[in-house]
């Protein structure tokens, strides 16, 4: 037997909420300058950690193996730390555990929606550096910092050359 539809007092269409908007902005941010160093990031349909996967190209246009990892935040409220003015963020235990393990580089990109200016952080550096790993953690999450200079053009082709070092750190691999 089918159940009678609720009534409801919902009127008028579906609308677009403030964290679909900010998402979207930091999505194009970002996109805008893998653009400029002439790269792709191809957005995912479902968010289960990485919300971009970038492709890299060398000075002759030639597609390179591999792929860089991001995960974009967007807040309109900052957290900047007082000492350092490098911005603090917060996340969560089960996305270090899966970050940590694994092979490619994934970036953390804070996207500032007030100043429109991005922060990013090489996770698996950043912890590795800092002691952080998800099997020592004695709380749900961790606050990472992310350097106070924003993102920029130098700083997407860094992260070609980090890609690229994992790369020659992982030599040939046989597939039989």
């Amino acid at each position: 037997m089918t159940k009678k539809p609720k009534k409801t007092k919902r009127t008028g269409r579906k609308k677009r909420v403030r964290n679909h908007v900010i998402a979207d902005m930091s999505f194009h941010h970002i996109a805008y300058l893998v653009a400029s160093c002439g790269f792709t990031a191809e957005g995912f349909q479902s968010d289960y950690g990485y919300d971009v996967s970038l492709y890299t190209f060398d000075a002759g246009g030639e597609f390179e193996n591999g792929n860089i990892f991001v995960q974009l935040k967007a807040t309109e409220v900052m957290a900047i730390d007082p000492t350092t003015g490098d911005v603090s963020f917060r996340i969560d235990k089960r996305d270090v555990e899966m970050w940590e393990d694994e092979i490619y580089p994934v970036y953390l990109v804070v996207f500032d929606v007030k100043l429109e200016r991005a922060h990013a952080v090489y996770l698996q550096k950043y912890f590795q550096s800092s002691g952080i790993c998800s099997s020592n953690m004695k709380y749900d999450s961790v606050v990472v910092q992310l350097p106070s200079q924003p993102l920029n053009v130098a700083a997407i082709h860094g992260w070609r050359d980090d890609k690229n070092a994992i790369l020659t750190q992982i030599g040939a691999v046989r597939h039989v």
